[in-house]
């Protein structure tokens, strides 16, 4: 099963991340409120032509939360942007979920990070943000705070 195993402390804030697979870079960018858990079962294959890179986003799955953490799409580019370089990956290719699509936009735009290829799946890249389903969540976060993993 695909799980961060390492952890990049990012300005104080430690993110989990983990790699498998061996060929070119392709990243994972995981959308809210989920982790990189959401991909467990197209990663085996996907890792069989390309190194994966994945991680979950400050403040989501495995990484650090802190109470009053920003977790913005203002400050998620720049964490995509700090892994990019972290990883040493100049023009990898991407897939980016969810509010991770427009993570990967901004981190384009704004960051100046360059891709081989960018693939969006579902992306939430204006507002309003997030479904029916993703409003209640916010508005009820303590409440879906435990829900394991696995539960998707």
């Amino acid at each position: 099963m695909m799980s961060p195993t390492e952890t990049f402390d990012w300005d104080g804030t430690g993110i989990a991340w983990g790699s498998t697979g061996s060929g070119p870079p392709m990243v994972l960018v995981h959308g809210t409120p989920f982790s990189s858990h959401v991909w467990h079962r197209v990663a085996p294959e996907l890792a069989r032509e390309h190194t994966l890179y994945f991680y979950d986003l400050p403040g989501y799955g495995q990484s650090e939360k802190r109470e009053g953490q920003d977790v913005s799409l203002g400050i998620q580019n720049n964490a995509l942007a700090a892994m990019l370089a972290f990883w040493k990956l100049d023009r990898p290719n991407i897939i980016a979920h969810d509010f991770g699509g427009a993570t990967a936009l901004r981190a384009h735009l704004i960051d100046g990070c360059n891709y081989e290829r960018l693939l969006l799946v579902d992306p939430v890249a204006v507002r309003p943000w997030g479904s029916p389903f993703v409003q209640h969540v916010l508005r009820h976060e303590p409440a879906f705070a435990s829900v394991p993993d696995y539960i998707q």
